[in-house]
């Protein structure tokens, strides 16, 4: 694996993809990076799963938790571009590496609908729009995480008698009892994790039909909507990234929400594996990246 190698590190997981192609993926994701051990363990990480024999030239990160201002992206890069020997690491917010994978350089507007949420527009001339990204606990609205959390709530108040009755209650003892859904809950690493696992078991139900199902993941619909439009600053194409978009309902349910508010669905983009691709472009295209200013943090 020569020339560049491409990383994407959401908050469950994070995969990587040299020049040949193969992607390679991790359980283990990161949702803030808030102090230096916290970079450092990172890197270290990411470096780990690196194949033996790597030797890449170029590295592009796309990284959820990308905090305009902090010192951690910029702190990634530099230990990662000693770890693995690079020419240039550059380590980008996981929305820009979105963007670039579904729209590309180009106005537009993206949203990832993954485990977290983050949207971003761009326009010529304009600085970038970023919006949500604010993780599991004050954001990530209409996310993996916040489909599975309501998901298993309408479970558990099934399953106690305080809801309506639904098929998530009985998706939901493949999990174990209430008691150990907490128990898995309060205990996942990283956070959402356990939680976020739940979604696709929501959308499963929607799709045959459960009401209860459906009524989440049209509110999730509704409020990605929202934020993209919060997020659009041109008329360019919408882009949707992101594990969720590998379901067909969920991407019809966001399409018929972006009509309700008057948003174009005929240039919707769906590219469910973006950010790897995204990750490649920042890192070899030089001349992209001050449209990023804030949002890119290079270390050469």
């Amino acid at each position: 694996m020569n020339g560049t190698l491409a990383i994407d590190v959401g908050q469950t997981g994070f995969r990587m993809r040299g020049d040949e192609g193969e992607v390679v993926g991790f359980s283990l994701g990161v949702t803030a990076l808030t102090s230096e051990e916290h970079v450092r363990s990172l890197a270290q990480r990411i470096a780990a799963h690196v194949p033996e024999g790597t030797q890449a030239e170029h590295v592009g990160v796309g990284l959820s938790g990308f905090v305009d201002g902090s010192d951690a992206p910029h702190a990634l890069a530099a230990h990662l571009k000693e770890a693995l020997g690079a020419r240039s690491v550059v380590v980008a917010a996981d929305a820009v590496t979105a963007l670039l994978g579904t729209v590309g350089a180009r106005p537009g507007t993206v949203v990832i609908c993954g485990t977290g949420v983050a949207a971003l527009g761009i326009d010529t001339g304009a600085s970038p729009r970023r919006i949500d990204a604010r993780g599991y606990l004050l954001g990530d609205v209409g996310s993996g995480f916040w489909i599975g959390q309501r998901g298993l709530q309408a479970a558990l108040d099934a399953l106690e008698g305080r809801g309506e009755p639904t098929a998530l209650a009985g998706r939901s003892k493949r999990l174990g009892t209430p008691a150990d859904i907490y128990l898995q809950a309060m205990g996942s690493v990283p956070p959402p994790k356990f939680v976020a696992e739940f979604a696709p078991d929501v959308i499963r139900a929607a799709a045959e039909g459960d009401s209860v199902a459906h009524d989440i993941v049209r509110a999730a619909a509704a409020e990605l909507a929202q934020t993209i439009r919060a997020a659009r600053i041109s008329d360019g194409p919408i882009g949707l990234t992101g594990g969720l978009v590998r379901a067909p309902l969920f991407v019809e349910e966001v399409r018929a929400a972006l009509g309700l508010i008057g948003l174009p669905i005929d240039d919707v983009l769906v590219r469910a594996d973006a950010a790897l691709e995204g990750a490649r472009v920042i890192a070899e295209d030089v001349s992209i990246r001050p449209a990023f200013a804030g949002l890119i943090a290079v270390k050469e």
